[in-house]
């Protein structure tokens, strides 16, 4: 038998003060593996890159990638074996099954003996009572995979997004943004949006209540009368994000976001002229979360300097 517990990585993290602790009987994921070694006579070792968040970007704000790898068992069962492999009434939605005995997470990856690499979407336990008798993942294959490098030097004044994330850094107020109890101060970030990682662990792991996530911008050209370009006219999408915690309402942050927007455009409307044309109400319900968030949408005029 295996216990899981609060220092072993989870499928979800939770907003309570606990982790919960999974109790998984190994007699159950064993009779699995037999059949699987059995039925394709091979090795069901593989290499589990667990994902951890490093340090952020200076450019997107994006965190490091950080894989930490340790060898575990686990069955993986491609799409095209499924109706023979291990006759467990289990349907392939992805590329594969991997089922093992050991909470792994959305984004961790998986590589195989053919150092083929899988990347964990799902994380589906598997209960009977008070026992897990293993995890099922459901598994992506990763047929170009290299890591995703930091992005350089060529952003520059010239890229909406790296020209708005500036503008956001050097104007947003952190004390404006509160807590529940109204003197705890959120704790916030700005990044592009779309990182290369599932933002739970923004939100979960490294701590951060609220996100303002800068979207790719649309330009317009603005061109004279001698046909010469001398400047842009420019939108971008700025989504203030955060998620229901101990002590903190997900909607209530959100509005924080968006009233401090509201300010510093009210404030500082000058250099590139800047006002905010709509705030649109983007917030999604994501099942075991809500992801409350609204997209305020930036436009500016610039010139070619």
């Amino acid at each position: 038998m295996v216990i899981i517990g609060a220092s072993a990585p989870m499928p979800t993290y939770t907003t309570g003060s606990t982790t919960p602790i999974y109790v998984v009987d190994d007699k159950e994921f064993q009779k699995v593996l037999t059949a699987y070694k059995q039925f394709f006579n091979c090795s069901s070792e593989v290499t589990w890159g667990g994902l951890s968040l490093g340090e952020a970007d200076p450019i997107t704000g994006w965190y490091e990638q950080l894989y930490t790898d340790s060898t575990v068992d686990m069955a993986i069962v491609q799409k095209e074996a499924q109706r023979f492999a291990l006759n467990l009434g289990y349907w392939v939605s992805n590329d594969a099954l991997g089922f093992t005995d050991t909470a792994l997470a959305p984004y961790d990856l998986i590589t195989d003996a053919f150092d083929r690499v899988w990347e964990i979407k799902t994380c589906k336990p598997q209960p009977t009572g008070n026992k897990i008798k293993f995890f099922v993942y459901d598994l992506k294959e990763l047929p170009c995979y290299e890591p995703t490098p930091t992005y350089g030097t060529g952003a520059s004044v010239d890229d909406p997004r790296y020209r708005t994330k500036t503008w956001l850094d050097t104007y947003i107020t952190g004390t404006n943004l509160k807590h529940n109890d109204g003197s705890t101060n959120a704790t916030y970030i700005t990044h592009w949006k779309d990182p290369p990682y599932v933002m739970d662990k923004v939100f979960w792991v490294k701590g951060i209540d609220l996100c303002f996530s800068v979207g790719r911008g649309k330009s317009k050209p603005v061109i004279d009368s001698d046909h010469y370009c001398v400047g842009y006219e420019e939108s971008i999408s700025i989504f203030p994000s955060a998620v229901d915690k101990v002590g903190v309402s997900g909607e209530n942050l959100m509005w924080q976001g968006e009233r401090e927007l509201r300010r510093i455009a009210e404030e500082q409307p000058l250099g590139s002229i800047r006002n905010f044309e709509t705030m649109n109400p983007a917030t999604v319900n994501l099942g075991s979360t809500t992801l409350y968030t609204v997209e305020c949408v930036l436009y500016y005029e610039r010139d070619t300097d």
